[in-house]
């Protein structure tokens, strides 16, 4: 994985006039009046982001959340998913996916890489229609298509009205729309968005757009309206009752015989460590009473109420399953009874326990379609989801954890709630998802996303590669791919803290870490924390000793999945290995905070000292414990030591503890622009100790400088980057070369002023040594722009801090100052320090913070500069500084004692404030 790479060229888009309302559904908002991004889950900068519409992609060590504000806004972020074909947030940290500003120039996010050929559109009010949609959604493009009444055409004469055709519904997304019952006339903003989007969007290949319900509960405007948006056809389904739709659906998918190819299930076991689904014919299912066997039903039609209905269209979407309806009564529906007489059926299987349909309505069904009489039941809905799960999946637990390596499970909320049914519109999208989840990919080669597994600061970075749906093509077998080809959809009650307890014992039952990973591992922590070695785990999971964590689709925002609930689930399928807690946002430590009173404003950290942060310098930090790195990875010790003159590149710096839990630094001018650079400090080595191979305390984070081109004209933001997503605060580094301070050369200077320990003695006395030096003639220029003058006095004064004991890093601070004859400019510095031979090494951060000649160019209390964005802090203002920057001096310990020693020295500074 390449960890840095060059400036990608920046993509702009003009501003968008507020008039043009079909243009801005397919765009971002303009680069005018943004703000930093704040901290937490950043989703994809492409997706819409304003009050019409939020949809968000959350993602977390185990598992992704596909939600919004609403359950429209939701089935928006599922529809933008499915056709994502990148891996943001998980093997990258830049949120415009390398792409244009535009949603539909844009799929660098982690998603399915599915373009459907049609869309479902239902109503969002109440389930009635809706709940067998999904069976509509041809999962493999394989079906032999629903027959189905078209109600509108963008050439009527060619296809007409009222006329029947067959639908193409692969992989077909459902949007969820306000109806005729809540006062609509036309698509919300968020579904016509997704219909826009698939038609003429990301996606051109959806031209076909099938409405499920009649007029009284989506609009008959929004058939004439699709067609405005390209749809070439528009069809219709719908009865006079939930019942009579269910049936409708039922009839135009039909039913088919075992074709005479099919001896048996192309995979037989689920037993032998893995399981292949595979599509035979419209309604042919896969059964598997136990893991050890499989057989065939053809013919295929489901009954069920309707909530219970909705948890297995993952599987009714992935065979082209006919559903009708029951309505938890003594007696059949005459519409679903009419049904089951005119389908030609062989094999009724009834989900759910007798109170739901009772056995003698399950026999009643039987006898009417003269068929074999199956039942999926559980103790409530959520047992028979993971029955479900088990029986057309093949996820029969093994305790054996390696079954299941990399295997991916829906998770979506369903309950009673006091007036109506909860979650049911996510678990309603969520299962054409994970039916098209579950085939394989049309792509001969499918991509693969690479995802951390352990603690960002594990010696061994655990890296694991998947793809997201395996190929059947040849030139795919050496992915990684789940060991289980079905992604079942398991429900848990709305808003709970807890999942199910048969949800619960089902995941802790299937991912299951073998004996070697127990050992490895040292063992597994009971407060949910993960691994009692978490680097340990890492590393076994690289070496194949622990299994490759599984993958939790979740579906809908924390009022019916919950954090808790969400957290446990990705542990769970980890083997709970990894913690179970909601990752935090990385940290960006040591200059600023948001204001505690006013977040609008930044305060310096409380733990920041002297307002030690990220800065930029040109000097080059060579020769100490500083890592450093540059488009070409990272850059070795090219250096002997010693101060050097160069000052060809641009540096942006990170101190000694500065950041944590963060697998990426990102450098970019614009949230809405491809960053100049991204740094993956895993891969980087930057958590495994110093550049020397040294382990200094505190760990994790070393210090380090990364070398970038940085703009003349627009500010540097740097931003801490999770390896999920989250972010920190951008911290600005107005690096323009116009208000850089500099000298034009290194100062030299003998005969110190000394005090404490002689210089010489050993570095583990844990004792410190103070200098202070003083050149009166230097024969250097300083520059502080516009202005250039003589240097007629150079004075610094050091006192270096011996680390004492293990671990602990030598340090230094300064103050120095520069008189010439338009004033003086001085400043503090602090960093590190380090005996190399006969030397000293020092290099750190320097804060220029006051001075007569400074005072009269940029004034006595210099201002933020006002183009920064909007909630950005500033490096170098923590503590009322002009700017920040770099120092760099070595100090040579000549013969016995402090008193012959001398100092070579340099400084530069970028001044945030304006003249």
């Amino acid at each position: 994985m390449t960890t840095l790479r060059p400036r990608r060229p920046f993509r702009w888009v003009a501003a968008l006039a507020a008039a043009m309302v079909a243009a801005s559904l397919l765009a971002v908002p303009s680069a005018g009046g943004q703000s930093a991004p704040e901290d937490g889950p950043i989703s994809p900068r492409q997706w819409p982001r304003s009050f019409l519409a939020i949809p968000e992609l959350e993602a977390w060590p185990n598992a992704v959340r596909m939600w919004g504000p609403d359950r429209h806004q939701t089935a928006l972020a599922v529809s933008l998913t499915l056709r994502g074909a990148g891996g943001y947030p998980f093997d990258s940290p830049d949120a415009t996916t390398g792409a244009g500003r535009s949603l539909g120039s844009a799929d660098g996010w982690w998603g399915l890489g599915v373009c459907p050929r049609s869309v479902i559109v239902v109503a969002s009010d109440v389930p009635a229609d809706a709940v067998t949609a999904a069976s509509l959604s041809d999962s493999t493009g394989r079906s032999s298509e629903p027959y189905l009444r078209r109600v509108a055409a963008s050439d009527p004469l060619f296809d007409p009205i009222g006329g029947f055709a067959r639908v193409d519904t692969y992989a077909a997304p459902i949007l969820l729309t306000d109806s005729v019952r809540d006062g609509a006339d036309s698509l919300n903003h968020a579904a016509r968005l997704a219909a826009q989007d698939l038609r003429a969007g990301g996606c051109n290949a959806a031209r076909q757009a099938i409405i499920v319900g009649g007029p009284a509960a989506v609009p008959v405007e929004i058939e004439r309206e699709l067609v405005s948006i390209g749809y070439d056809e528009v069809f219709r389904v719908s009865g006079e009752t939930r019942y009579g739709t269910a049936a409708v659906v039922a009839q135009s998918l039909g039913t088919r015989s075992i074709p005479r190819s099919a001896t048996g299930c192309k995979d037989s076991s689920a037993a032998d460590g893995d399981a292949v689904l595979a599509f035979y014919a419209n309604s042919v299912v896969e059964w598997r009473e136990r893991a050890s066997r499989c057989e065939l039903l053809g013919r295929t039609v489901v009954l069920a109420v309707g909530l219970d209905a909705l948890a297995g269209g993952w599987w009714t979407s992935f065979w082209q399953v006919p559903v009708v309806l029951h309505d938890g009564s003594d007696e059949l529906p005459e519409e679903t009874a009419v049904a089951l007489s005119l389908l030609d059926v062989e094999n009724l299987i009834v989900l759910g326990d007798t109170s739901q349909v009772p056995a003698d309505v399950a026999e009643l069904a039987a006898q009417i379609a003269r068929a074999e009489l199956r039942r999926v039941a559980g103790a409530d809905r959520y047992e028979t989801s993971v029955e479900m799960a088990k029986i057309f999946g093949g996820w029969w637990p093994t305790r054996t954890g390696d079954h299941f390596a990399r295997s991916s499970v829906c998770l979506a909320a369903l309950s009673d709630g006091a007036h109506g049914a909860q979650g049911w519109p996510d678990a309603l999208g969520a299962g054409a998802f994970c039916g098209a989840a579950s085939a394989p990919s049309p792509h001969e080669i499918p991509y693969a996303v690479e995802r951390l597994a352990g603690p960002v600061d594990a010696n061994e970075p655990g890296l694991v590669t998947v793809a997201r749906r395996p190929s059947a093509a040849a030139l795919s077998a050496a992915l990684p791919r789940p060991k289980r080809a079905a992604v079942p959809m398991l429900l848990v009650p709305a808003g709970a803290t807890e999942l199910p307890e048969p949800v619960e014992e089902f995941l802790r039952d299937v991912f299951v870490p073998g004996r070697l990973c127990s050992q490895a591992v040292g063992g597994i922590e009971s407060d949910g924390s993960g691994a009692d070695d978490a680097g340990a785990y890492a590393a076994a999971v690289n070496e194949g000793r622990c299994f490759a964590p599984g993958m939790v689709l979740a579906f809908g925002g924390e009022a019916v999945i919950t954090s808790e609930v969400l957290g446990q689930a990705s542990s769970l399928v980890s083997g709970r290995l990894a913690p179970d807690a909601q990752p935090e946002a990385p940290t960006l430590v040591g200059a600023y905070t948001p204001h505690h009173e006013d977040p609008d404003r930044i305060e310096k950290a409380p733990d920041a000292k002297r307002g030690l942060g990220v800065f930029a310098s040109r000097l080059p930090f060579d020769g100490t414990v500083f890592h450093r790195a540059d488009a070409d990875g990272p850059i070795g010790r090219r250096s002997s030591g010693g101060t050097s003159t160069s000052t060809d590149r641009d540096w942006v710096c990170l101190p000694r503890g500065t950041y944590g839990d963060a697998r990426w630094l990102v450098a970019e001018t614009s949230p809405d622009r491809a960053p100049h650079l991204e740094a993956d400090l895993t891969t980087l080595g930057w958590y495994r100790g110093d550049v020397d191979g040294e382990r200094r305390k505190p760990q994790p984070a070393s210090p380090g400088c990364l070398a970038m081109e940085l703009s003349e004209f627009d500010s540097t933001y740097v931003r801490a980057v999770g390896p999920y997503g989250r972010t920190l605060r951008s911290v600005a580094v107005v690096a323009n070369g116009n208000r850089r301070f500099r000298l034009t050369d290194v100062v030299e200077a003998s005969e110190p002023v000394s005090g404490g320990v002689p210089s010489d003695e050993p570095p583990s006395t844990g004792e410190n040594t103070r200098l202070a030096f003083r050149n009166r003639d230097p024969g250097v220029f300083a520059h502080l722009p516009p202005h250039r003058q003589q240097v007629t006095e150079a004075f610094v004064s050091l006192e270096i801090d011996r680390g004492f004991g293990a671990g602990r890093p030598h340090t230094f601070n300064a103050r120095w100052s520069v008189e010439t004859p338009s004033g003086t400019v001085s400043g503090i510095a602090e960093g590190e320090a380090k005996f190399v031979s006969d030397r000293w090494e020092l290099r750190g951060m320097s804060v220029v913070r006051s001075g007569s000649w400074m005072r009269s160019v940029y004034g006595t209390h210099p201002d933020e500069p006002s183009e920064i964005l909007a909630g950005a802090a500033v490096a170098g203002l923590a503590d009322d500084g002009y700017g920040a920057g770099g120092f760099m001096a070595t100090i040579a310990v000549n013969d016995f004692g402090s008193d012959d020693d001398t100092i070579v020295w340099r400084v530069d500074a970028y001044i945030n404030a304006r003249p």
